[in-house]
């Protein structure tokens, strides 16, 4: 057939069968996964490597973050029934503290173990008391029983009133973009709860212990699964395969892809002691029965299996008097050494007064400005090293392959694709000298659906790379009477052939997004799904996968508009061989740029955004039309830092006048 005017066929069956799966397979915190133990020491070594490296970067902690030196205050102490309470506050990161009470055993002879109490999504937080649970009197009680006991805020609770616990989208996507997160603000105030314990003359950093129920009982293995110094771990209520937290605080952007799951987390804390208490009237209702079989079998493999236990009730959520006296005997034989009792029963003593806890009588609740300005000096601090190579200690090739790693967590894309399948029973049509054909590509066993046109000719120059043009919005745009007709139009005359895609929620396919159940207003839809920027840049990579493996090696990628932005960070993953021509003409590399349905992109910035993509691909052949001021200031310290090896350049031209100018050349 012939085509006219912008008359390209459709490429996309028209047919509910053809959708792309991934917009579809949306997961959530009640998904029910299942718990696979590993079979081996060695598939549980692995598995709790990835679980880390998971987890560490949906804290925002890859990159590292520069740590200050922390310098607590600690003051107010107090004689309270038979201990001493003191107060506790200290600045962890510019914008972010980290406010608590230091109970300590009234008399000490020699260091104490010491135990962390994260307090949960009580209403009052560290001073909660009611009979469903309090947290005064179980660290008033581990007090007693000889333990130092640290009971600090969550962040947005008392006197952590310099940031809000929940976040609305435009507080928490912003600070996504940066890898600041709720859930990584808690954790590095875990992990720096652990360093100041172990500042203190009277603990014994080598005893360490953490309890917390439901939110509290997240934060007791996400610390302990990244701060091997906690020996001794009690999440109480929280356990379960079918529900993994419905809080910000416990599901930071990107945690949950590759089905990272709470059964993981805990799995990888074997062999050291766990205690599982359990209910039938929370989510927790299964794990006598599905979960805890299934780290008996994980502690089995250490012959640790004493080291694991459980106790079930017929109750709603808690952590009540009943269930304390069952966790209190668990400390005292790990970490006191003291013969193991089913039960200790609670002193006939009243909890510690809210105002002997606070650090005011009355705390301010945390407010929305004084949040924004907490949260824009996090951002700044997250991302301070994301460009400066030369503050590392690492040669840039080596700076490159580590932040190439990073991106490739970050991105979460299949890099060892192989066997792409082509679909080429589509319209075929004569386009000038070459023929242009329809072609859907997929990943096998994924659903995943590129619609395409393949442009070639018989007589092609065998010197030319053969290209990959991205489409910004339509293909059509590339065909005759389209905005970017002059590229494929130059190219053809050239003698060269051509590949042209649309991205996922572009084009043929812009349409399944309205019908896909994908909510991003949900707070925490990112903690368990892609973002739909990283499934266009696994678009990029599947299309050259495809050609790599139709015997095209030298490819050049040409994209305009925000298809830019995709290309670049595709870049940075692509085989070597493969060269650009973007236009980056009004394409900005600002949070506000980022914040797109398109293009966001949790921890992007982290890494430098384009910028830094460009840092990360500074050996390759590419050039920029039209960069901004900033971007352009990137390739000229690529330049730089990259010395020979840098082949970035910059073209103030259009983007059809320097490609034709390269064609001219070749």
């Amino acid at each position: 057939m012939n085509t006219s005017d912008n008359a390209v066929p459709s490429i996309l069956p028209q047919s509910p069968l053809f959708t792309d799966q991934r917009l579809l397979n949306v997961r959530h915190n009640e998904y029910a996964w299942c718990a696979v133990p590993p079979a081996s020491i060695e598939e549980w070594e692995k598995r709790k490597a990835f679980t880390i490296e998971q987890v560490r970067l949906a804290a925002g902690l890859i990159p590292e973050i520069p740590a200050p030196a922390l310098h607590p205050e600690v003051w107010g102490h107090t004689p309270y029934e038979g201990t001493v309470i003191a107060k506790v506050r200290m600045e962890t990161l510019p914008g972010l503290k980290l406010t608590g009470n230091l109970y300590l055993p009234g008399r000490l002879q020699s260091k104490a173990p010491a135990i962390l109490c994260p307090h949960g999504h009580w209403p009052t937080g560290r001073i909660h008391h009611e009979e469903r649970g309090s947290v005064p009197m179980r660290c008033l009680m581990l007090a007693r029983l000889g333990f130092i006991v640290f009971s600090y805020d969550m962040i947005g609770y008392n006197d952590n009133n310099e940031l809000l616990h929940r976040w609305s989208k435009d507080l928490a996507n912003p600070s996504a973009l940066h890898g600041v997160s709720a859930f990584g603000l808690q954790t590095w105030n875990s992990l720096r709860a652990v360093d100041f314990l172990c500042s203190l003359p009277e603990v014994d950093a080598g005893r360490l212990g953490c309890t917390g129920a439901s939110g509290g009982a997240s934060q007791t293995w996400t610390l302990a699964l990244l701060d091997e110094r906690i020996k001794v771990i009690v999440p109480v209520c929280m356990l379960s395969s079918h529900y993994q937290g419905g809080c910000q605080c416990e599901e930071g952007p990107l945690l949950r892809l590759n089905g990272v799951t709470s059964f993981d987390i805990v799995s990888a804390l074997a062999p050291r002691p766990v205690l599982l208490p359990s209910v039938t009237r929370d989510w927790t209702n299964l794990l006598p029965r599905y979960e805890f079989p299934a780290l008996q079998k994980v502690y089995r493999l250490f012959d640790a299996e004493n080291r694991l236990s459980n106790f079930h009730c017929d109750a709603a959520h808690n952590y009540n008097r009943y269930t304390r006296e069952r966790v209190y005997p668990w400390f005292t034989h790990w970490l006191l050494n003291q013969a193991l009792r089913e039960r200790i029963p609670e002193d006939e003593v009243a909890p510690p007064p809210a105002e002997l806890l606070l650090h005011s009588s009355a705390p301010q609740e945390a407010s929305l400005p004084v949040c924004r300005q907490s949260l824009q000096k996090l951002q700044a601090h997250y991302c301070s090293t994301a460009l400066h190579y030369k503050g590392s200690e690492l040669s840039f090739t080596d700076w490159q392959k580590a932040r190439r790693l990073q991106m490739s967590k970050i991105i979460n894309n299949d890099l060892e694709l192989a066997n792409v399948a082509v679909r080429v029973t589509l319209p075929q049509w004569n386009l000038r000298s070459a023929t242009a054909g329809g072609c859907l590509l997929s990943r096998r066993e994924t659903g995943d659906l590129i619609s395409a046109a393949w442009v070639s000719q018989a007589d092609c120059n065998t010197k030319l790379p053969t290209f990959l043009l991205i489409a910004d919005q339509h293909k059509n745009a590339f065909f005759p009477g389209g905005s970017q007709a002059a590229i494929l139009d130059t190219i053809i005359s050239r003698k060269g052939n051509a590949l042209i895609i649309e991205l996922l929620g572009t084009g043929e396919t812009a349409a399944m997004l309205e019908k896909s159940p994908r909510d991003e207003n949900d707070p925490i839809f990112h903690a368990f799904n892609a973002s739909l920027f990283s499934l266009r840049v696994q678009d990029i990579l599947t299309s050259l996968t495809m050609l790599q493996e139709n015997g095209m090696d030298n490819l050049a990628l040409v994209a305009t508009g925000e298809a830019s932005r995709t290309a670049l960070c595709a870049l940075t993953l692509a085989p070597q061989r493969v060269s650009a021509f973007l236009d980056l003409d009004r394409i900005e590399d600002s949070p506000e740029a980022w914040s797109t349905r398109l293009s966001f992109q949790p921890m992007i910035l982290k890494v430098g955004g384009m910028k830094g993509c460009l840092m990360m691909a500074a050996e390759r052949q590419m050039t920029l039309c039209k960069p901004s001021v900033d971007i352009a200031q990137a390739v000229e310290y690529a330049g730089q830092t990259a010395l020979k090896n840098c082949h970035l350049s910059i073209s103030s031209d259009s983007l059809i006048i320097t490609l034709g100018r390269y064609l001219g050349k070749n």
